[in-house]
């Protein structure tokens, strides 16, 4: 009977410390790592006539974009006539091709393969210079292609040759032209698929034409011999071929 008595008494105490103990605890730190998100810095703008931003990626400037788009508005009115690329006759990468040949930028000859040229960028972020191209139709591969003159509160306006109608101005808001739309294009790439050409003393990219040698090339920028164009450039010869991008070494 003691021995019931003592294990009763026993476990009351036990019983007793266990409700007096404070219990604390902590919170494990959360595994899930935080994660910041930071901006990517908006390029500052650079009104050069050729924009280097890595190697041979040129892109289209300003005053080359006014110039295009001015030439590409000269033919407004001009009638259609496929394949043609004059006041006689024109077809819409007719247009394109030569308007873009006025600032210096030769484009492939056809609408698709004029497509494949540039980054391509949204509808919402169009701009005055940018290709917009179409399926008209009910053609699954682009057929048509215009040039973007104007973009007011989103009205995306185009100069392009109609088929019925020639050089001609029309909106992205208008049904035919929406439904057909297919994509906008930036003319942004590698110097072998685009070419800007602006041989003039103030630029120091120069695009090599046909006959050009690099005596003549150097006799165009003061205190620059062929030989600094070939180090600047790290020519293996003195060989070039039309469509060549030099980097031009300022004097000094």
């Amino acid at each position: 009977m003691n021995k019931y008595i003592i294990s009763f008494v026993v476990i009351i105490v036990l019983a007793s410390c266990s409700s007096n103990k404070r219990v604390v605890t902590s919170k494990r730190p959360s595994s899930k790592p935080k994660v910041y998100v930071t901006k990517k810095p908006i390029p500052s703008s650079n009104d050069s006539e050729i924009h280097n931003s890595s190697g041979d990626e040129v892109v289209v400037s300003t005053s080359i974009t006014n110039k295009i788009v001015r030439k590409a508005l000269s033919y407004k009115g001009t009638k259609y006539k496929y394949g043609g690329t004059s006041k006689s006759g024109m077809d819409c990468s007719g247009l394109m091709f030569t308007s873009f040949k006025s600032g210096g930028v030769i484009l492939p000859r056809t609408s698709i393969s004029q497509s494949k040229k540039g980054v391509k960028v949204s509808k919402a972020k169009a701009q005055k210079g940018d290709l917009v191209f179409f399926k008209t139709g009910g053609k699954r591969s682009i057929n048509h292609v215009g040039l973007v003159v104007s973009v007011d509160n989103r009205d995306v306006k185009f100069v392009h040759s109609s088929s019925s109608r020639g050089v001609m101005i029309s909106s992205l808001r208008e049904g035919y032209w929406s439904n057909a739309f297919s994509q906008v294009r930036r003319i942004k790439g590698k110097s072998n698929s685009v070419s800007v050409a602006v041989n003039d003393n103030s630029s120091r990219t120069y695009i090599v034409r046909k006959g050009d040698t690099l005596y003549a090339i150097a006799r165009k920028y003061e205190g620059i011999s062929a030989s600094n164009i070939i180090s600047y450039n790290k020519l293996p010869s003195t060989s070039l071929s039309p469509g060549m991008v030099l980097k031009i070494p300022r004097k000094g």
